[in-house]
């Protein structure tokens, strides 16, 4: 394998990470490139997610705490990450898992998610994200290897920081820097968005220490788009340790090549693969490759996948109800419907709820031109993004106690759901087959279901007056009768944990 050296650049497979190191680093880190062949970092993490936080753009979900345990050898784009996770949202867990990964091949030993299968190949997204958060957690490393821009002095006369741009990995990197330290404050970068389009990615770091003569940041603080993800406690650093080619040795042969574009993918939106991973729900690829169409009545079609999405198809148009991971999902499902109902357009996004796991394919269905049809407490929040990132108006239609759609000349019908998993919760009913689509609260023919969230649905539908025969979901398979049999299902209240901004 060839090895990274200062003055030289080296790009890893086509479309994959280029790695270039620059002899002209700062001061303190002039001698990390030559002196670090690996690096050991034991850490203590906190993850929070803002898109599962319950009111749209407030306190984000405090989603796990875990110890993990890296050894990076970063000139040769090597690592070895041991997890020990404590998961509270969305499904309380308990997980022990690593990952050895070279460029874009990697292997998982264990489960990092409540669905994931254990000891299978690494997807090459993911090894994307990891290895982006690996740079934007070490900014001595990411200055030794960068290729150095452009700077100028900006603070005041008590804080005089100095704003580095470096190029480093195809990236354009912001490091600001303490004049009178030396050492970085701070690295941010911009990043793909599925709903902002781009957004900054930034770690601020603090308590400074030298390990080997070398300076590293021993407290982190990452925010995307100004609000919290991670906070992070390194409890030792080591330089160099004695067993790391034993950790960081992978038998590529037996794995499945790597996928440079989907590496790049991860890489160019590190930060939602790692909040997802952070909620032990990782979901590692585009969902491409599994669109179709799924027939569960007269003119209604589920969209299976990790989120089930719903087609209801009328004289006039279709509704689409949710819009699930990721934008390219919906791309394949727009061609799909165009080419079976080539004269029959998507005249409706029903969006059940804010959280970006139901929505972060919003965008090309809101581009193709539908009408977004969401609870008036979450459509503040819609209409921000649409007016920040699109340079065309959006039809939006706002829902408080119920609303009808009658545009698909077919009657669809859209009642509010008070819940405590998300405020602005709404379900999309077809009459004239009774079936109601919810997102979350219930989950037909999945043994796991949350109480609490379960009675919610049921007292809305009571409420509403709903004459409900069928139930589909945003999860699960298939659909399930009414009133429904809670006795082959797992009942559990959902333990809710927000954070705090201090």
């Amino acid at each position: 394998m060839n090895r990274l050296t200062p003055g030289a650049c080296l790009f890893v497979l086509a479309g994959g990470i280029g790695l270039a190191v620059d002899a002209q680093t700062s001061d303190p880190f002039n001698a990390v490139a030559g002196e670090i062949e690996s690096v050991r970092i034991e850490a203590s993490v906190q993850r929070y997610e803002p898109g599962q936080s319950v009111v749209a753009g407030a306190l984000p979900i405090h989603t796990s705490d875990y110890g993990v345990v890296t050894v990076w050898d970063p000139a040769n784009g090597r690592a070895h990450e041991a997890w020990d996770m404590q998961v509270f949202y969305p499904v309380p867990a308990a997980l022990e898992f690593s990952f050895t990964y070279h460029e874009t091949v990697g292997y998982k030993r264990g489960a990092d998610g409540f669905l994931s299968q254990p000891d299978v190949p690494m997807e090459s997204a993911r090894i994307g994200a990891s290895q982006k958060e690996l740079w934007l957690s070490n900014p001595g490393i990411l200055l030794a290897y960068g290729e150095a821009g452009d700077s100028r002095e900006i603070g005041t006369d008590e804080r005089p920081l100095e704003e580095r741009h470096v190029r480093f990995a195809e990236t354009d990197w912001s490091v600001r820097i303490d004049r009178d330290t030396a050492l970085p404050v701070s690295v941010s970068v911009a990043e793909n968005d599925p709903h902002n389009g781009r957004i900054e990615n930034r770690i601020e770091f603090g308590d400074w220490r030298q390990v080997d003569g070398i300076p590293f940041p021993f407290r982190l603080e990452q925010s995307t788009g100004g609000q919290l993800v991670r906070r992070e406690i390194r409890r030792s650093i080591r330089i160099n340790p004695e067993n790391a080619e034993a950790l960081l040795t992978l038998a590529a042969g037996d794995l499945p090549p790597g996928d440079s574009g989907l590496h790049r993918w991860g890489w160019e939106m590190s930060h939602i693969f790692m909040k997802r991973a952070g909620g032990g729900g990782p979901v590692d690829r585009p969902q491409i490759d599994n669109v179709t169409l799924e027939m569960i009545g007269d003119g209604v079609f589920l969209v299976p996948g990790t989120h089930n999405s719903l087609v209801i198809v009328g004289p006039d148009g279709l509704a689409l109800v949710d819009a699930p991971w990721y934008p390219e999902r919906s791309r394949t499902l727009l061609a799909m419907l165009a080419e079976r109902w080539p004269d029959r357009p998507v005249r409706y996004l029903i969006l059940s709820h804010h959280h970006i796991d139901h929505t972060g394919g919003l965008r090309p269905v809101v581009e193709s031109g539908a009408t977004v049809v969401s609870s008036e407490k979450n459509a503040p929040y819609f209409r921000e993004i649409f007016e920040s990132t699109m340079d065309r108006s959006v039809r939006m239609v706002e829902v408080g106690e119920s609303a009808d759609l009658p545009d698909t000349g077919r009657d669809i019908q859209v009642y509010e759901v008070v819940t405590s998993h998300a405020e602005g919760m709404i379900a999309a009913f077809v009459p004239d087959e009774k079936l109601l689509f919810n997102a979350d609260l219930f989950s037909p023919n999945r043994p796991l279901q949350f109480s609490l969230w379960f009675d919610e649905l049921m007292n809305a539908i009571d409420f509403h007056g709903i004459d409900v025969e069928k139930h589909v979901g945003g999860h699960g398979l298939g659909v399930a009768a009414h009133p429904v049999d809670t006795s082959g299902h797992s009942m559990r209240v959902l333990r809710l944990v927000e954070s705090s901004s201090d």
